[in-house]
């Protein structure tokens, strides 16, 4: 369990389209009790997305073993698509604001987050949603992380908002958030280029 906690931390911790959004909202809004819906928004889209895709690729994977090779490599394209996707989001608008974000906007981002793909792929041991034994302490880790990750990147972007305001920009934020997110695919990728080639 303590593997999957630091596995589940680390994941959570890197950038990508759900911290974005939770950074902006630190910047634009400060640290308070919409930090705490959006938070709430974003373990709630979490939840619906690990559950479907846990269940969908584990009943795969009893029959057909290479499903989970696969979608580790789809998960780690979908990462480097949202690399590219921020660092081209703001083009030609260097002096974009980074605007207020709503719970519905989080919500759906976290939706699509190719995280909850990562989850399931990377994180979770092999048929832990075909059981509620071993679902159901996976999903209560996953939610005693989320929370105090949720509200660091919030803070974050709350403390960045007081003290470099006037010097952050949407297209700063985006650029910077890319190029961790592509250092993070680049690794994950080639962790599962080692596993398929020396296994």
């Amino acid at each position: 369990m303590y593997y999957i906690a630091i596995s589940l931390l680390t994941v959570l911790l890197v950038p990508g389209p759900t911290n974005s959004l939770l950074l902006q909202s630190g910047i634009s809004r400060g640290l308070n009790a919409h930090s705490f819906r959006l938070i709430a928004a974003e373990w709630l889209a979490y939840m619906i997305q690990i559950t479907l895709w846990g269940v969908f690729i584990d009943r795969l994977a009893v029959d057909y073993s290479w499903v989970v090779t696969g979608t580790k490599i789809f998960a780690v394209c979908f990462l480097f698509y949202i690399s590219l996707k921020l660092w081209f989001s703001t083009r030609g608008n260097a002096s974009s604001v980074v605007a207020a974000i709503t719970v519905p906007e989080l919500f759906l981002a976290t939706l699509t987050n190719p995280k909850g793909l990562f989850f399931v792929s990377f994180v979770a041991p092999t048929g832990t949603f075909l059981a509620l034994n071993s679902y159901v302490p996976f999903m209560s880790l996953f939610s005693i992380v989320i929370f105090p990750v949720g509200l660091v990147w919030v803070a974050t972007g709350a403390y960045c908002g007081r003290k470099l305001h006037s010097s952050i920009t949407g297209r700063m934020v985006n650029r910077t958030i890319s190029v961790v997110i592509g250092l993070f695919a680049s690794v994950m990728l080639f962790n599962v280029a080692s596993k398929v080639v020396f296994a």
